[in-house]
């Protein structure tokens, strides 16, 4: 008896296979590796931000410093030296301050006098600050008019400063000294700005040659 076989019909494909899917164990391990992918960008983000953040604290305080620098090296250098009428110089230096006469920078043209005095100190809220107001010249006519001395305006140059130590030069066999009490200005004043040590940043030192003829007003 002969053996009878169905056609195959031309053109038709044979029907696809049905298509294996993901056991459960396979779907885990993809959402795990997945979760520290994702762990690793949100950490990554994370650590990104603060990097930017820290720069951009670390500009900005850049800024302040040496706006600061620029500021006491500008009051430093215009000192009064006196000599007007055989007056000896306005100035108090101690260790952790300073008061002088000075010209203020020209930002201060709008003022009816830029001649102020101006004390630099550091407050008890750890602000380094500039203390100024307009300098009587004649302390008999003040007297004399019962004008009351001006109200010194304050004005913050830093935040977060330790404290400030002021030393006086005037030649090398007397070094630098901690207080001033000279007829005549010393050649050399140096300021350090000091941090707190949890900041972990140093301020290079500030000398000033103030002057020492009244020419150079």
């Amino acid at each position: 008896m002969r053996a009878t076989s169905t056609p195959m019909r031309k053109g038709i494909p044979p029907p696809p296979r049905p298509a294996a899917g993901f056991t459960l164990l396979e779907i885990l391990v993809a959402l795990a590796v997945l979760g520290l992918l994702m762990a690793g960008l949100v950490q990554g983000l994370r650590t990104g931000v603060a990097a930017w953040n820290n720069q951009t604290r670390v500009l900005a305080a850049r800024g302040d410093v040496d706006a600061t620098d620029r500021t006491i090296r500008t009051l430093i250098a215009r000192m009064n030296p006196g000599g007007a009428s055989g007056r000896p110089p306005i100035l108090r230096a101690t260790a952790r301050s300073l008061t002088f006469t000075t010209t203020m920078p020209d930002a201060a043209d709008a003022l009816p006098s830029r001649v102020a005095d101006v004390t630099l100190i550091v407050d008890d809220a750890h602000q380094l600050a500039l203390l100024w107001a307009p300098h009587v010249r004649s302390l008999v006519t003040a007297a004399a008019t019962a004008t009351p001395p001006p109200t010194p305006e304050k004005v913050v140059l830093l935040r977060d400063v330790d404290r400030l130590e002021f030393a006086y030069w005037q030649d090398a066999q007397q070094g630098w000294q901690s207080e001033w009490r000279g007829v005549s200005l010393p050649k050399l004043i140096r300021v350090r700005i000091l941090l707190p040590p949890a900041l972990g940043r140093v301020i290079p030192d500030i000398v000033v040659s103030p002057m020492r003829n009244r020419w150079q007003l």
